[in-house]
């Protein structure tokens, strides 16, 4: 397997520095290790213990910019996982996995076999798990070259457009890159421009806001800084919407919503769903996007937001009028907008309706009606709704227990749904979901007996309630068209504590490999914990649709609904 660094294949660490490492033995060649400069592999090389090992690595990623730019290498290392992965080789270790790490998503991505009738052919394969091996009958090698245009990095890196050759091997299960001198200069160029505080030492917090110049572009590196892959600049330190004052409802606006019950007009998308705060309690989060290539929001003139709330037996319970305070989302060039909004009410059924209007006494440019369920804590198992997204943000200010779409208090990030659920070959998809209360094993719950029966010992004390780690098992499958596009994929779920038996967890899908079409995107997350044949155990289900756009940005035709098959006709006696 061929090293990041080329100039650097001889390099050998001496057996008396490596006598004394244990914990952190062969870390320079892991993934976590791909942004290494040719300096810091020297300064590697005299690393003897691994308290030595310890600040070293702090100050690596601490140049980088922190705990952020670790977390979305973690990210990335997790989705190379599950995306490449081959017989004999991690996905994060495999050429494409390390291309996907450093350099991003590519812009497209070309398959043909060598010498094989699909030589020169873009890829046909859509899913998610190494569809250039999967798909290739006989074990015949095939070569994958990505492509990464020239206005995918910075111009003064002077990287240009990017080819890069990577030969797949069905039989052996891995694969390798043919160009490997051009991959190892790209791949070097980006660990040098990653460092964005070079001065840093251990313990410097993270550099918030640093130079759009000395800045890694989002995407050249993993999305740590902040910025969602492939689709531009977003903020370092992005917080919540601050809130809004709100105002008494007009009475021609309650009339219009009223009027809108029911329906879903406009062009804007609207999404929501029931999530939980850090304390258990539920509320609705909602959003409205609106792409700013739509002719009805192109202007990006100021709306406002109404809302209208009655309980189950009709009762009006809440209403909105304020002025819409969005955020601004980098797409494809373009600056879309998106309003978060969140409601929170006591426990009950409710039906609301929502509207975007451009001022009092029009009608709204779009509205929505929505039914959800407000419950009351609990002790059960649960899944949150599933979230498509462009790009996870993490944040430097502490949230409210109920902003809308963050997740966590110590370290949280904001998870953007991508309301219109359009995204281009050239995107990368998220999806992230929640899991609360999950089962602990029944030895890990029960308190563990004396040490020596009578004699005065002291019992041993029980294990602390976090001792055990939760057993979740997902079930992933997409389907194109009502089709599998690809075989369904079963493996635990990799959680993250973000409160009290509250855990989140995202994945990032390049979709470079995807044609274009419509996607449904579905999950069932098992507790293992939890009592057989119970719900918890068996499953629970949540799926998402998803668009993947054609090359010029336009929606792709959707697919003729299959005839029915003929019935026979009936013998004759």
């Amino acid at each position: 397997m061929k090293k990041i660094y080329f100039a650097l294949a001889g390099l050998v660490i001496t057996a008396a520095a490596l006598a004394q490492l244990s914990k952190y033995k062969d870390w320079d060649k892991t993934p976590e290790a791909y942004f290494l400069t040719p300096a810091e592999r020297a300064e590697w090389k005299n690393v003897s213990t691994d308290e030595g090992a310890d600040k070293f690595i702090a100050l690596y990623f601490a140049r980088r910019g922190g705990e952020p730019f670790r977390d979305g290498m973690r990210r990335r290392i997790a989705a190379a996982d599950e995306q490449f992965k081959g017989r004999r080789q991690k996905g994060s270790e495999s050429a494409r996995g390390r291309l996907f790490i450093v350099l991003g998503n590519p812009s497209r991505v070309l398959q043909s076999g060598l010498g094989g009738p699909m030589d020169g052919q873009a890829t046909p394969d859509t899913g998610l798990r190494d569809p250039g091996v999967e798909s290739v009958a006989g074990g015949v090698t095939t070569v994958q070259t990505w492509i990464y245009d020239e206005d995918k990095f910075d111009p003064s890196w002077g990287l240009g457009d990017l080819r890069v050759r990577v030969a797949l091997d069905p039989q052996r299960g891995n694969d390798e890159f043919q160009n490997a001198s051009a991959a190892d200069k790209a791949m070097a160029t980006i660990a040098d421009k990653s460092i964005v505080n070079p001065n840093a030492t251990v313990g410097t917090p993270p550099a918030a806001g640093a130079p759009a110049a000395s800045a890694p572009r989002p995407a050249a590196v993993p999305p740590a800084m902040g910025a969602p892959a492939a689709t531009g600049a977003a903020p370092a330190a992005a917080a919540p919407a601050a809130s809004v004052p709100t105002m008494p409802l007009p009475a021609a606006v309650k009339s219009a919503l009223e009027a809108a019950a029911g329906k879903n007009e406009g062009d804007a998308s609207f999404w929501s769903g029931t999530f939980r705060s850090s304390s258990g309690d539920s509320f609705l989060a909602l959003q409205y996007y609106l792409p700013s290539n739509k002719p009805a929001f192109a202007s990006g003139a100021p709306l406002k937001f109404g809302g209208l709330i009655h309980d189950e037996s009709g009762k009006e319970v809440e209403s909105f009028w304020e002025d819409a305070a969005f955020s601004e989302i980098a797409e494809a060039g373009r600056k879309d907008r998106a309003l978060d909004r969140s409601v929170v009410l006591p426990p009950g059924s409710y039906k609301g309706v929502f509207g975007l209007f451009p001022a009092e006494g029009q009608p709204p440019v779009s509205s929505s009606t929505v039914s959800f369920k407000i419950d009351p804590k609990s002790e059960e198992f649960a899944v949150s709704p599933l979230i498509l997204s462009s790009g996870l943000v993490p944040l430097a200010k502490r949230p409210g227990p109920a902003d809308p779409f963050v997740f966590g208090t110590e370290k949280p990030i904001k998870v953007e749904p991508k309301g219109d659920h359009l995204f281009s070959k050239q995107d990368s998809l998220w999806y992230f979901y929640t899991v609360s209360n999950p089962g602990v094993p029944a030895e890990a719950a029960a308190p563990a007996p004396s040490a020596t029966p009578g004699a005065g010992a002291p019992a041993t004390p029980p294990a602390a309630p976090d001792a055990s780690k939760p057993r979740v098992m997902t079930r992933i499958n997409v389907q194109k068209d009502g089709q599998d596009a690809f075989a369904p994929f079963t493996g635990p779920a990799d959680l993250l504590p973000i409160g009290s038996r509250y855990y989140g967890t995202g994945t990032e899908i390049p979709l470079a490999s995807f044609e274009p079409g419509y996607y449904t995107f579905r999950i069932s997350v098992r507790d293992l914990n939890a009592p057989r044949g119970s719900a918890a155990n068996k499953g629970i289900e949540r799926k998402e649709d998803f668009v993947v756009l054609m090359p010029d940005g336009t929606l792709p035709p959707k697919s003729a609904p299959k005839a029915a098959a003929p019935k026979p006709t009936p013998k004759k006696p």
